[in-house]
């Protein structure tokens, strides 16, 4: 409690005293120039003190300046602008860049930005990558990242140095999105056509973020083009999708809507009733619905309102009639997103910037089962249902404070009541089983970071974050410090070094590689303790050739205390009112690594090559007889190499190579025969089980994979700018396994034989299961640049044809 006091009167005594420090402020928003969409990362340069500041999600930045300096603006494929100062009053500026069509030729020769531990992707470069269905992905640009890998083989789910997939904190306009990927991981939800800017922290979490473990995914969404009405629409293989932008009739207000939808449901819905005979039916399908709509009143404030939905929905028919009745089953799997949130940004004056937001979030997911059959002789009706949900009321207050040239602050509070159900469940002919009632928890938290800067010399950050959790039966309480010191080399070297804990007041259980989600939030509480974790990681980042090539080198060790997962034997809670008793808690894990990465960003050939190793822990009281062993999901080696080339205007080829080791998985050393039950001569029968050897103690085949992508630019016959896209996933035909299984004997029927004494004995092989050879795809985009002036030209040249049919008879 001492130390949130001392944070509570450090944050009083800056705030009371803003308006008497630092009065040279330079302040604002730096914009595209043509669509007015926001720049988010955009380098802002004192040129006298070669001070560097970037703008933030909204596209906002401040500087402080002690001289009538000169202010030079960049932006990866924009102009650089200078701004003169001529005054050294508090000013509040909008700066907006013009994109440069010979950005090849511009070189920046300013000090860029130094960041560790956090790995930053544009819109432009997620275009730019070969993805599989000829279509980007964000979720696998991310995996390309080092220290980020895939769960697995053609999933979206990351892993993020050695943690669980459900560490990582998805921000959707500075909203927690629960659920992220569809498919069963196969593709993530987020449209990339409504995406801004990605940033991804490894490490060094700003005291400003909190609630995971491994990682922060913050993705700034789009506002809309303020200029014109515009749009595209795009069809691939698996899916259609469109998006549309514009102004409206509110002065100074622009929208953006974007949607997605399968295009294989009924496909695959016919091919199953064909080969099935009729019988069966199966389908599968997901949406996703995104929209915003930005409100600027003034300069100094913006008020924006984001929804977005999507569902994934998997359903089986299947029905036989015959002379006697008819018998019919329906099986139907539904999970899904909610998000609804309103955000206001406001300038108060050049040195303080706050954001307010209030967002419902609500993840479900549902289960039905239903069998019928109508033959007098057999009757029978059969239900069963099952929900899990999770939904969360949440309320942030962010500020951004500059307190001197060289020292700022940021602090907040942010407060979230959360209902977890994860398992209500009701089946016809059973009245045992019970669903628990919903458990609401309360999550409020505060923070403050302060920053000294002194430029060309260190930037040293310091903080806290105070989070709290309350539910009917537990509370707890912690603080979480910050630290993160830059020391600068020289203007383009730095050496990092920063230590962080976190605290995480849920778990995510999941199951592993199956379509139909299973994933399950449960909440923190007497038997399940809150998971927490302490990092530690330092590294190297410089430029080179004024700003050409980027190049990091890391280091980190991270503990994992409290952790939770399945007990063995264990893969879902459905049906089970007692949930708890499934769940293993009270697991510690460790976690240690290198990264490296190399990034180009100019020139015929652009790309980057990341590089980790790393390894990753795990141990629990009930698993592996309480010994320590290797994580599921532990690579110790993983590279990625990305190239992109810019042919000419109109064809762009970009290529991925991607390298892991090989998944850990549990051997079998042997076998042996087990009682089962006595058959109608009263002999016993037996079935065969298998002996497993140390869990995790082999590998899989090493993953290695090429992904090429040609784009091809050209113009329809209305004069729209469309785009081709013909991708190959996997070039080569590398058949990486997926998993791993023993074949049993099956010399016997059901595997149950009479007796464990017989010669005919059966070896048990070991199978590979592979899932994605080579894939071809292809996709088609078109661009609609002004879709009001479009339909008025249209109108016109309508009507001037007409004319001409009836005067000439032309048609």
């Amino acid at each position: 409690m001492k130390t949130l006091k001392y944070i509570a009167v450090i944050v009083l005594l800056l705030t009371v005293n803003l308006t008497v420090l630092a009065q040279q402020r330079i302040a604002g928003f730096v914009k595209d120039s043509i669509s007015r969409e926001v720049l988010v990362g955009a380098h802002i340069i004192d040129s006298t003190s070669m001070k560097v500041v970037t703008t933030d999600n909204t596209g906002f930045f401040s500087i402080n300046v002690k001289h009538i300096n000169r202010l030079s603006v960049s932006f990866v494929g924009y102009e650089v602008q200078g701004l003169k100062l001529k005054t050294l009053t508090d000013t509040l500026v909008e700066i907006l860049l013009s994109p440069d069509n010979t950005i090849d030729e511009v070189v920046i020769t300013h000090n860029k930005r130094h960041t560790h531990s956090v790995a930053s992707l544009s819109n432009i470069e997620l275009q730019q990558l070969p993805s599989l269905g000829a279509k980007p992905d964000v979720m696998k640009a991310i995996q390309l990242l080092p220290g980020i890998q895939s769960q697995n083989e053609g999933t979206s789910t990351i892993l993020v140095r050695g943690g669980n997939p459900g560490e990582n904190l998805y921000l959707f306009d500075n909203v927690a999105l629960i659920y992220v990927n569809h498919l069963g991981g196969f593709t993530s939800v987020f449209n990339p056509d409504i995406i801004n800017s990605i940033k991804v922290y490894k490490g060094g979490f700003p005291a400003s973020y909190g609630g995971k473990l491994s990682s922060i995914v913050d993705i700034a969404q789009r506002e809309g083009n303020a200029n014109g009405l515009k749009g595209a629409f795009s069809i691939g293989i698996t899916d259609a999708s469109f998006v549309a932008e514009g102004p409206t009739f509110l002065k100074n207000t622009t929208f953006i809507v974007t949607g997605r939808k399968t295009l294989v449901d009924p496909l695959l819905a016919l091919v199953s009733k064909l080969s099935g005979g009729g019988d069966y039916i199966i389908s599968y399908g997901f949406h996703d619905i995104n929209g915003k709509f930005t409100w600027r009143p003034d300069a100094s404030n913006s008020l924006s309102v984001n929804l977005y939905q999507g569902d994934d929905y998997l359903n089986y028919w299947y029905s036989n009639k015959n002379n006697s009745g008819k018998e019919r089953a329906r099986l139907s799997n539904v999970w899904g997103n909610w998000l609804v949130s309103a955000r206001w940004s406001r300038v108060h004056n050049p040195m303080l910037y706050s954001t307010q937001s209030l967002s419902y979030v609500r993840y479900r997911l549902k289960n039905n089962q239903k069998y019928v059959n109508t033959d007098p002789n057999s009757k029978f009706e059969f239900k069963r249902n099952f929900k899990s949900l999770v939904q969360d009321i949440s309320y942030k207050w962010d500020f951004k404070a500059e307190l001197s040239r060289n020292w700022s602050i940021d602090f907040g509070l942010e407060s979230s009541y959360l209902g977890y159900n994860p398992n209500q469940i009701y089946i016809s002919n059973s009245t045992a089983i019970k669903s628990e009632p919903i458990i609401h928890t309360f999550e409020p938290s505060a923070y403050a970071e302060g920053k000294l800067e002194l430029p060309k010399v260190l930037q040293l950050k310091l903080g806290a974050r105070a989070a709290g959790y309350v539910t009917s039966n537990y509370n707890d309480f912690r603080i979480e410090p910050r630290v993160n010191l830059n020391v600068h080399l020289a203007p383009n070297h730095s050496l990092n070094a920063s230590y962080m804990e976190t605290n995480q007041f849920s778990h995510l259980l999941f199951t592993q590689g199956e379509i139909m989600s299973n994933e399950v939030w449960v909440p923190a509480g007497k038997d399940i303790m809150p998971a927490s974790t302490q990092q530690v990681s330092g590294g190297w980042h410089g430029f080179f050739k004024k700003g050409m090539y980027d190049i990091e080198v890391s280091a980190y060790h991270k503990t994992l205390h409290n952790i939770a997962t399945y007990r063995e034997g264990y893969a879902s809670i459905m049906g089970d009112g007692n949930w708890r008793s499934k769940v293993e808690a009270g697991g510690e894990g460790e976690a240690y690594g290198i990264e490296f990465f190399l990034r180009k960003t100019r020139g015929n050939w652009t790309g980057f090559v990341g590089y980790s190793w790393s390894k990753a822990t795990r141990k629990y009281d009930n698993i592996n007889n309480g010994r320590q062993f290797i994580f599921e999901y532990d690579r110790p080696h993983s590279l990625s190499l990305t190239l992109n080339r810019k042919l000419s205007p109109k064809l762009n080829l970009s290529a991925s190579w991607v390298f892991q080791s090989g998944l850990p998985f549990t051997p079998v050393i042997g076998r042996h025969y087990v009682p089962s039950l006595t058959n109608d001569t009263d002999e016993t029968l037996y079935y065969e089980a298998f002996i497993y050897g140390e869990r995790n103690s082999e590998r899989m085949r090493h993953y290695h994979r090429l992904d090429v992508a040609l784009n091809y630019t050209v113009e329809t016959r209305n004069g729209n700018r469309a785009q081709w896209t013909f991708a190959v996933y996997n070039l080569y035909n590398r058949m990486n396994p997926y998993s791993y299984t023993f074949t049993h004997d099956t010399s016997q029927e059901n595997n149950l034989i009479p007796t464990p004494f017989w010669s005919n004995v059966e070896p048990f092989t070991l199978y590979q299961m592979s899932f994605f050879p080579i894939l071809p795809t292809v996709s088609y985009k078109v661009f609609f640049d002004d879709l009001k002036n479009m339909r008025t030209k249209k109108t016109k040249e309508d009507k001037k044809h007409k004319r001409r049919r009836w005067l000439y008879f032309d048609d």
